[in-house]
């Protein structure tokens, strides 16, 4: 801000007053009236430069009508640009003295151009003062200190301006300190000179994009034991029974209530191919959609952890005791909010979201994840996404999962279904998928051909192959039964 003595003084300008006005008022730019009835248009605290057929009307009324267009609209001072300006009324001085608007004369011939330049770099500094503060803003910036408040207040010292951050923009000098691609603050140049500081530009742009860097370092450093802990908890899911007992213990070792009970949240993207086809890019994505939902979750309340599979993201919600049975309820509706925030993040998204119920210790922690994938399958069955589906509200379908979940359970049905396993992957996949439908429609391999949408002479291919791999007798009732629940419980799985 630059106040008229400050002005009147500048390098280059030979200023005399002959009319005092305010003190000493604050200016915001320089402007040139050469009629007249220009003042009317004048800015608020603008110093207004007044040619030669103004200067020489200055002992007249008309000027004394002039000189108050000029009061009303906020002018700091008026300029006389010759200096063989007649003397003013006695009218003329003392309104100006009433009403706080300085009047000068430019004492030494100059050419109005050249008068107004002066003036313009008096009020805005020399592009070398200018070029200096904005060096000395860089390397503020380029310090990174760590506190992005102190940041500021250094940043605004050096370029000698008015900056501050707020949260929502205010003005045209406003720029956003982009979070994760969305503006998570502004930083505003406030400097009433701001719009004829063009450093001032470079300066709060740069400001901004610091800002948003030390930003994003602070989240990554603060997400660093949250991945840690979710590569952890990821392995822990995918583990088997033998390979468990170390990961436990580093869970322990990083206190996660791992013995305690678990809820857990599992939520899939299901067009994230067709959104990100790059794998970069969805990959970043993917990591945006984890941090959302686990934000989202625990602003709900209780102690969330993040955790990963090959296409989903899972909340765990873990207590140190029984969080008894309004705990599902409690998780679903903790779900229903992520889904909305992760909704609103990516809107293209198609999200399916299934919840768990509450277990006990780290096979529990299991169990509850393979009824929240039970819940998902069943959302995506019910064509219902965008909403969060509870496994207690599944009927038969729950059963069928806690019946799996048994250690007897799952070793039956690894050993039945052992021979289609060695396979290759995409050949054990259609073999049991072929399989389920052929049981499902009761032996008929017409109908099996219209699900399948195959000829029924390649249906009673795969099955006469299938059935020459398995040990079972399809003749026998209990077989049969045995194939259907492995078929459909290695679905839930």
């Amino acid at each position: 801000m630059t106040m008229l003595a400050d002005l009147k003084d500048a390098p280059g300008l030979r200023l005399e007053c002959v009319a005092r006005g305010a003190d000493d008022p604050d200016v915001e730019c320089v402007f040139v009236a050469e009629r007249l009835l220009d003042l009317q248009n004048a800015p608020s605290k603008s110093v207004a430069v007044l040619g030669s057929h103004v200067c020489a009307a200055v002992d007249g009324y008309q000027f004394d009508i002039a000189l108050r267009m000029a009061v009303a609209r906020g002018v700091a001072a008026l300029v006389l640009s010759e200096p063989s300006t007649p003397p003013l009324t006695s009218t003329s001085v003392e309104t100006a003295r009433r009403f706080g608007i300085a009047i000068l004369r430019q004492t030494d011939p100059v050419n109005l151009a050249d008068l107004v330049t002066t003036l313009d770099a008096g009020l805005r500094g020399s592009a070398e003062l200018a070029l200096r503060r904005a060096v000395e803003a860089f390397q503020r910036t380029t310090a990174m200190a760590p506190d992005p408040a102190a940041m500021v207040e250094d940043v605004a010292k050096a370029a000698a301006a008015e900056i501050v951050v707020r949260s929502e923009p205010d003005g045209e000098l406003s720029y956003p300190v982009e979070v994760d691609g969305e503006p998570d603050r502004w930083v505003v140049v406030r400097d009433a000179s701001a719009r004829s500081r063009p450093e001032l530009v470079l300066v709060g742009r740069l400001l901004a994009d610091t800002l948003a860097l030390a930003a994003d370092a602070a989240r990554r450093a603060e997400e660093l034991p949250i991945r840690s802990r979710a590569e952890l908890l990821s392995e822990i899911l995918d583990s088997s029974e033998h390979g468990r007992s170390e990961l436990l213990r580093r869970a322990r070792a990083m206190g996660l209530t791992i013995d305690g009970w678990h809820v857990v949240v599992r939520i899939e993207h299901d067009n994230a191919e067709e959104l990100w086809r790059e794998e970069v890019a969805g990959f970043e994505a993917r990591q945006l959609l984890g941090r959302t939902v686990l934000d989202a979750v625990r602003s709900t309340g209780g102690t969330w952890h993040l955790a990963w599979t090959e296409r989903s993201v899972l909340v765990i919600r873990m207590c140190r005791n029984d969080p008894g049975p309004s705990a599902g309820a409690h998780a679903t509706k903790s779900a229903n909010q992520a889904l909305q925030e992760a909704i609103r993040r990516f809107p293209d998204a198609v999200l399916y979201c299934g919840v768990g119920t509450a277990h006990s210790g780290s096979l529990g922690m299991i169990n509850s994840a393979a009824e929240a994938r039970a819940a998902v399958a069943a959302s995506r069955t019910r064509n219902r996404p965008g909403v969060a589906m509870a496994f207690d509200n599944l009927g038969l379908r729950r059963t069928l999962v806690e019946w799996y979940a048994s250690h007897t359970a799952r070793k039956a049905i690894a050993t039945v279904l052992a021979p289609l396993d060695r396979m290759s992957n995409s050949k054990a996949e259609e073999a049991i998928k072929t399989l389920q439908v052929y049981l499902d429609n009761h032996g008929s391999l017409s109908k099996t051909a219209t699900a399948l949408h195959l000829h029924r002479n390649s249906v009673a291919y795969r099955i006469e192959r299938i059935f020459s791999e398995l040990d079972v007798d399809p003749d026998n009732p209990d077989d049969w039964l045995l194939l259907q629940l492995a078929c459909r419980a290695r679905g839930l799985a």
